[in-house]
């Protein structure tokens, strides 16, 4: 076998063992990213809340998608910077197309207007995984103090 070809195969093969051992990100990235709601405005019959994603992971987010249930009596009506849709109580919103991504430590907030007062976001997901942090969601309704 010719040297140059040995080389290359062995460039090949520390290329391959080093690509097979460094962690890769899903297409939603590793680690804690997390979504947390806050009451920015609560006037009875109506409320607006403050949505933020903070990307806590060590790689960059390409895009999110945040799953949620409002109690009964409360619904939004209107949101910004984040595509929202509904289907009964359960809600959906993603990443607008202009957001980029999230590198490591950065957030993004959106925002919605609802109906009724201000009431916390049931069984939340970001990208699947509890919004809080973790793998799974929550089965209770968050606690205030």
């Amino acid at each position: 076998m010719k040297r140059s070809l040995r080389r290359a195969l062995w460039l090949g093969a520390v290329v391959a063992v080093t690509v097979a051992t460094v962690p890769m990100a899903s297409a939603f990235g590793a680690g804690n990213v997390t979504a947390s709601f806050t009451r920015a405005s609560d006037w009875g019959t109506g409320h607006e809340t403050k949505v933020t994603i903070t990307n806590g992971s060590s790689a960059s987010v390409s895009t999110w998608r945040i799953e949620f249930e409002l109690p009964a009596g409360t619904t939004i009506s209107s949101s910004w910077d984040a595509d929202v849709t509904r289907d009964g109580n359960r809600y959906v919103a993603v990443k607008k197309s202009w957001a980029g991504a999230l590198a490591p430590g950065d957030s993004f907030s959106w925002g919605y207007n609802g109906t009724g007062g201000y009431r916390a976001p049931l069984n939340c997901t970001v990208n699947g995984a509890a919004c809080g942090g973790g793998t799974t969601p929550p089965t209770t309704t968050p606690t205030t103090t």
